[in-house]
């Protein structure tokens, strides 16, 4: 199994196949702040396909997309920009890969409709090979499996603050958690969703099932203009 860092995405190779596993998308987030009286115009979805045809650019193919949970915003039905833009993520994501699953997360309580309209199997976890894709807010038996090597998970929003040579200036950037637990190698992406960088696990929780000492787990800092990735080493040792 390999695994490749490409922007806020990830890359897993293995089991013959290439398999491209995203984050939290929250669509329908700006939908649900105009409701509650706050104004912001609906970009996120047109800035998000323009982030992904970026990364395809780079990746090429792909057998399967993995979404890691939180694809729609709104816990209790489903908001009218959620139905547009969650069908037509999966629409251009069904044109890019031979196969789309949703990892079903606590905001998608209801994504069900959409996800069948679209023939798209929503699932509690997804297991390929030796790795098991999970959103994170719930555990299974079977994320234990002798088999299961990996897991890779969305949910936690992860971001670090970085501080500037003497402090002048502190700036925060999403980052990929790497570790292990239980005896597995423990993947955390960031999300995808770019209203909030996310949180800094040395300040919150980051709210998993599982408690993660994240002091041992490797930063990786997403550059997101050139999709590059910065290795920071521990996050105990990062200033």
């Amino acid at each position: 199994m390999g695994l490749e860092y490409v922007g806020k995405t990830l890359l897993v190779k293995g089991d013959g196949k290439r398999i491209l596993a995203v984050g939290d998308l929250h669509l329908g987030f700006e939908e649900a702040l105009n409701r509650s009286g706050v104004f912001v115009s609906r970009k996120m979805f047109e800035e998000m396909i323009e982030y992904l045809d970026r990364v395809f650019e780079k990746i090429e193919n792909v057998d399967e997309v993995v979404l890691l949970g939180d694809v729609k915003h709104v816990f209790g039905g489903v908001l009218g920009q959620e139905w547009k833009d969650v069908s037509g993520l999966l629409d251009y994501l069904n044109k890019k890969s031979k196969r789309v699953v949703i990892v079903k997360g606590n905001h998608d309580k209801i994504i069900e409709p959409i996800a069948r309209k679209k023939d798209i199997e929503v699932k509690d976890y997804h297991i390929v090979g030796d790795v098991c894709f999970l959103h994170g807010d719930r555990d299974f038996v079977e994320n234990y499996g002798k088999k299961i090597k990996t897991w890779v998970v969305g949910h936690g929003h992860p971001a670090v603050k970085i501080s500037e040579p003497g402090g002048a200036k502190i700036e925060k950037f999403k980052c990929f958690l790497v570790g292990k637990f239980k005896g597995k190698s423990v993947v955390v992406v960031p999300s995808f969703f770019d209203y909030n960088v996310g949180s800094d696990p040395r300040e919150n929780e980051l709210g998993f099932v599982w408690d993660f000492n994240f002091d041992n787990f490797e930063v990786k800092v997403v550059q997101d203009e050139t999709l590059d990735i910065l290795s920071f080493g521990k996050l105990k040792k990062l200033g």
